[in-house]
């Protein structure tokens, strides 16, 4: 009988030295808790760890133990080499120069001339020898970490941990496990079958941060029972619940609250489909000293904030484009809806371009769409 998936990614963990760990782009709470705190056990167990994401974290997690060592560019992920074949001719000097920003190497043979043909220039393997992607139902939700360095993923084995029903299983081990509430849950597992020591008080401290933040402090009617039980043992293994939920719930700034306001008074609303949307605009963040950045926590609060919603959506411009976020109360599958808006699906939320470079008609469009996806699945 082979090994199960998490079976597999503990023995992928243990033959390991260099761990790259990735989340995606304005990653959810889950996503900064389960990877900061699978971070934290790795550097215990005595692995060379980093943790990247494209874009940086909201402000409200930066007070979570090593959330400042959150990169958003890989740099130095590899070597690259001059070689010279000397085997004849041997080599009297090696120098450098730096001018008008470009790198010169000047190499002089002890006697005659070097052939062109022996000197090659060649890149390394990339210092990362595994690859955990976290609580991402595809690779695209990495941006640039993934656009710019394709070959890494390719080269190093990756593993695919979320608890997302629309998870593309793009991983060379996959473990999705629906029947959760977070993938800091799942993320706690694994580390209790490493060895369950590794998990110290902040490491339990951000775990139950992403488990709180997923749950919405366990109010989520997909919250199931093995979330709280899980939220126990980390409280017991000091977990600081009420740092966390200070945090969380009760430091939200003026700016956030103008913003929410603004989307509030904007709300339109179909009873039919349970629908609510708002419509802002770039005048708006500047009044609210806000940025787009700030929508996506926004909205998943606005949307999980009646009964009445099923979803609620957002659009607004930027650079010129309509841009928007759509937010569903529950899990659904949405992926009819996402290639229909042609946009990308992470934590309950389809963010997209829309083909329309004006608002109304923007709002127009993505209305047809919506009321087109729910009528096809009801």
């Amino acid at each position: 009988m082979g090994l199960s998936p998490k079976e597999q990614i503990i023995d992928q963990i243990n033959k390991s030295e260099t761990i790259l760990l990735c989340i995606a782009k304005n990653p959810s709470g889950d996503a900064i808790g389960a990877s900061l705190g699978f971070y934290m056990a790795l550097k215990k167990l005595g692995k060379k760890t980093d943790i990247i994401s494209p874009t940086s974290i909201l402000e409200k997690f930066s007070f979570l133990p090593s959330s400042d060592l959150i990169t958003h560019k890989l740099e130095g992920s590899r070597d690259y080499i001059f070689s010279v074949d000397i085997e004849k001719e041997k080599l009297q000097q090696l120098r450098y120069e730096v001018k008008d920003n470009k790198l010169k190497i000047f190499i002089t043979a002890k006697s005659g001339d070097l052939d062109e043909k022996k000197v090659n220039f060649e890149s390394s393997k990339f210092k990362y020898d595994l690859i955990i992607v976290l609580g991402l139902s595809d690779l695209e939700n990495l941006g640039n970490v993934y656009d710019d360095n394709p070959e890494l993923f390719y080269e190093a084995p990756v593993i695919n941990i979320d608890n997302n029903p629309s998870n593309e299983y793009f991983g060379k081990i996959n473990l999705i496990d629906v029947a959760v509430s977070s993938t800091s849950e799942i993320v706690y597992g694994i580390i209790s079958d490493l060895d369950e020591k590794l998990i110290s008080e902040q490491v339990a401290t951000n775990l139950l941060t992403g488990i709180i933040s997923k749950t919405e402090s366990f109010q989520n009617k997909d919250t199931t029972p093995k979330a709280f039980l899980t939220a126990a043992s980390l409280i017991s293994k000091g977990a600081n619940k009420e740092e966390i939920i200070r945090y969380l719930y009760k430091t939200k700034s003026i700016s956030v609250l103008k913003l929410m306001g603004t989307i509030m008074s904007n709300l339109k609303y179909n009873s039919q489909y349970k629908l609510g949307w708002s419509v802002i605009n770039k005048d708006d963040f500047v009044r609210t000293n806000t940025n787009p950045e700030n929508l996506s926590l926004v909205v998943h609060e606005l949307a999980n904030s009646s009964p009445e919603f099923d979803m609620i959506f957002v659009l607004y411009k930027n650079n010129g484009e309509v841009k928007g976020i759509i937010n569903f109360s529950e899990k659904m599958h949405v992926s009819g809806l996402v290639n229909n808006v042609k946009g990308s699906a992470e934590n309950n939320q389809i963010t997209f371009t829309s083909i329309e470079t004006e608002l109304e008609l923007a709002e127009k469009e993505i209305l047809k769409k919506i009321k087109e996806w729910k009528n096809n699945i009801t």
